[in-house]
């Protein structure tokens, strides 16, 4: 077999974004992955008339130099973004706010919603702007506010635990992690930086980064059970794929830690779409379960790529729910609470069950911490080998693009 600079096991966006960035510096890079197509959590998936997309639509870092704006600068990507107005909405149990670009128009929904505490909340964002002013003008802040957890900041405010539950939603969506467990960095790039809305969602994106592998030497291939590890004595990784033996060499696992929640695709008929629907919602049904949000991402009325004219293509994401007997009348139902009518309207509705990328490295080999977000390691390396870890789902996109930069960089 060809030798190669570096192996890459799992094509989620840090996997790309590591074997972009090495090929990139003429690394000769092979990447390897069970399904049929990259982008690990990130998928496109056709259903009879129907095109689904998992992974988010809307994404931090697309901002002037944000991680995700500056890898595509890197790489030459022309990649599509556009701030809309409002952003996304968020439905709690008995309240619905939607959530524009400038903080006027987004303190004016809290003030309906919550009046008793738009104060703090008028104390809050004058004063998480002030901290994003500062991360902008020192270094030494930057560095504070990013190892600084955001719950003390949070906490100085004494807000209720329905508005409390709001602020957690968009955390948990963009950040993957409450919002108090957050840095406040995080924290301040969440609430005074507008999400961009990704025309083609983050699966479009990790297709332009595997053309830019393609073009430079990178080699791809799909549908490759896990190969198995061989751990050298000077450290290399070997494996054994179907097709031969690839000499000892730095490996990344760029693969699922656990397994992941469910994806439910709808089609709908438009009418059943209420008037102002947005095409982006993050729900919570009860107050006093946070975590299980879950989010839904609607096709455009006139994108006929995605859905049949006087249809639309619906996904739902339920990250902390894992597929069982009956779980699809479940999850319909509860998309039901968001949309009046649904069951009657729906023409086509399936669980998607995407192909399985658990893979535990730490079962082969003890890891030790490179990067990680308040604790939680988005970046391990093996204690005496050339083995990295990237978990796909980790973390959010942001910061496994991070992750992956960080990585390249020590390979190179």
């Amino acid at each position: 077999m060809p030798k190669y600079d570096i192996a890459i096991i799992g094509a989620g966006l840090g996997g790309l974004t590591t074997a972009a960035l090495l090929a990139k510096r003429r690394k000769k890079v092979i990447l390897m992955d069970p399904a049929d197509q990259v982008g690990g959590e990130l998928s496109d998936v056709q259903r009879k008339e129907f095109r689904f997309l998992t992974g988010p639509n809307l994404s931090l870092g697309f901002e002037r130099g944000g991680a995700l704006q500056e890898l595509c600068a890197d790489l030459g990507i022309a990649h599509s973004t556009s701030v809309i107005s409002p952003c996304y909405q968020v439905v709690l149990p008995d309240r619905r706010i939607n959530i524009y670009p400038e903080h006027s128009e987004t303190l004016e929904e809290l003030r309906r919603e919550f009046p008793r505490e738009i104060d703090r909340l008028s104390r809050f964002f004058r004063n998480i702007r002030k901290v994003s002013e500062q991360i902008s003008r020192s270094r030494l802040y930057a560095l504070l506010a990013r190892n600084r957890h955001a719950g003390g900041f949070l906490g100085r405010y004494g807000f209720s635990s329905e508005l409390t539950a709001f602020f957690q939603i968009p955390a948990l969506y963009f950040l993957h992690q409450p919002a108090e467990r957050a840095s406040l960095a995080s924290l301040a790039t969440l609430f005074d930086t507008s999400p961009q809305f990704i025309h083609g969602g983050l699966k479009g994106l990790a297709d332009q980064i595997l053309d830019f592998i393609l073009k430079n030497g990178g080699e791809v291939r799909y549908s490759e059970p896990w190969p198995e590890l061989v751990l050298s004595r000077r450290g290399g990784v070997g494996l054994k794929t179907r097709e031969g033996e690839v000499e000892p060499l730095p490996v990344l696992f760029n693969t699922r830690q656990v397994d992941q929640g469910s994806a439910l695709f709808l089609g709908l008929k438009d009418e059943v779409i209420p008037a102002g629907m947005h095409r982006e919602i993050l729900c919570l049904a009860d107050y006093a379960r946070p975590l299980d949000f879950f989010s839904l991402s609607l096709s455009a009325r006139d994108d006929e790529t995605r859905a049949p004219r006087g249809m639309r293509a619906l996904t739902a994401m339920f990250p902390s729910v894992l597929p069982e007997q009956g779980i699809t009348e479940r999850l319909v139902k509860q998309v039901g609470w968001v949309i009046p009518f649904l069951k009657p309207n729906i023409v086509l509705a399936e669980l998607h069950t995407p192909v399985p990328r658990t893979y535990a490295v730490s079962t082969h080999a003890s890891l030790k911490k490179m990067r990680s977000i308040r604790g939680v390691p988005i970046l391990r390396r093996a204690a005496s080998q050339e083995l990295y870890d990237i978990p796909d789902g980790g973390g959010s996109p942001l910061e496994a693009v991070k992750a992956a930069r960080r990585l390249a960089e020590t390979l190179a």
